[in-house]
């Protein structure tokens, strides 16, 4: 490797000389196996926790050729949007990325040149092969993305909250004109999450992604909205969507519960990637990805592992080969959609500008 793009750990491009620049800041590291590593927040610590230690055994062993992973202590901060685009060659990437993030992985400038074309391959355990429904198997193996797990969505109804029905069975009541303003959604101010968004088109029509919109009351940290819950905060409000891996943080001694949809769990892959030219290096981490102890931190998180998945249980994953034929368009329609009907004037005036972390 005699040159290419570097980046630091706040997403910045810089043309260096990758064979005689050694600095810790730089996100890649041309000396080691290089991760990126998106993990929701809720995972963050339990992730740091598990994966530190391996890191420090392997390069104990590896001393030539370390592991590198800065998203250990910031657990994806950095811009890997930037690093994606501006790539240009393989040299400039990450050799193995986990992630949820659909933009990142079907960007343009990714997916057609680097995941398309075969400078990745996507991994599944042999045995969640055998487990998956063929459906999803055959979609994962067309666009060529790997799995660790699913980041599922729940709907948690804050049952101190009067004048609500007791019996809401249906994604669709949250598109109901009951349901404006009693609705609080784990996200971005600025950015729907593309999975609820796609499964809402999918499952309820074109209009379904403007009448979500309508109805949210509020956009918070997944962390507040479950301080909330059974409080007296006047923000508060009857019902709350949350990624399963927050759920699974509620205290039990909330008066809340979550409901049970026919029309089943929004599920997004954990998507694992890993460059063809260094599968043979990277066995004894991707090991590590699929050992009892790490699925167990996925699964104590409230991600959903293949073999848990329940035949009583619907599970909606998105249309992977469909949507990356052309992403970026797909989700600036329904991005634009959202926004359009987002009462953005009213969640402001509830000073709900602090930081929010992506889940999608």
């Amino acid at each position: 490797m005699d040159g290419g793009l570097l980046i630091n750990k706040k997403g910045n491009a810089d043309s260096l000389q990758m064979s005689v620049l050694e600095d810790d800041s730089l996100y890649l590291n041309p000396k080691a196996i290089n991760l990126h590593v998106s993990m929701p927040c809720p995972l963050k610590v339990p992730f740091k926790n598990m994966f530190a230690p391996f890191v420090e055994e392997y390069n104990n062993k590896h001393k030539d050729f370390p592991m590198h992973c800065p998203d250990i202590t910031d657990c994806g901060s950095a811009d890997i949007g930037t690093m994606l685009e501006t790539a240009m060659s393989e040299d400039d990437l990450p050799d193995i990325i986990i992630t949820t993030n659909y933009s990142i992985l079907f960007s343009d400038k990714f997916y057609n040149r680097f995941l398309k074309t075969g400078v990745y391959k996507g991994l599944i355990k042999d045995s969640y092969l055998k487990l998956l429904p063929e459906s999803i198997t055959n979609d994962l193996l067309k666009s060529n993305l790997g799995l660790l797990c699913f980041s599922s969505w729940s709907i948690v109804q804050d049952l101190t909250v009067e004048g609500m029905p007791q019996d809401i069975d249906s994604w669709k009541y949250i598109l109901s004109s009951e349901a404006e303003g009693k609705l609080t959604v784990h996200g971005h101010l600025d950015k729907a999450s593309f999975g609820i968004v796609y499964f809402l088109k999918k499952n309820f029509g074109d209009e379904a992604v403007a009448q979500f919109a309508n109805n949210i009351a509020d956009i918070k940290h997944f962390s507040q909205v479950i301080k909330r819950m059974g409080s007296s905060n006047l923000n508060k409000t009857a019902l709350s969507l949350l990624p399963d891996v927050a759920v699974s943080k509620i205290p039990s001694n909330k008066k809340v519960k979550i409901l049970n949809l026919k029309e089943g769990k929004v599920a997004n892959p954990m998507v694992l990637i890993v460059k063809v030219s260094k599968e043979d290096k990277v066995k004894e981490i991707i090991d590590k990805f699929w050992s009892p102890e790490f699925t167990a931190m996925l699964h104590n998180g409230g991600c959903i592992m293949p073999d848990e998945l329940r035949e009583d249980v619907n599970y909606f994953v998105p249309d992977f080969p469909y949507i990356a034929e052309d992403f970026e368009n797909l989700e600036k329609t329904l991005n634009d959609k959202y926004m359009d009907h987002l009462q953005i004037d009213k969640i402001k005036e509830k000073e709900t500008l602090g930081g929010v972390c992506g889940v999608h």
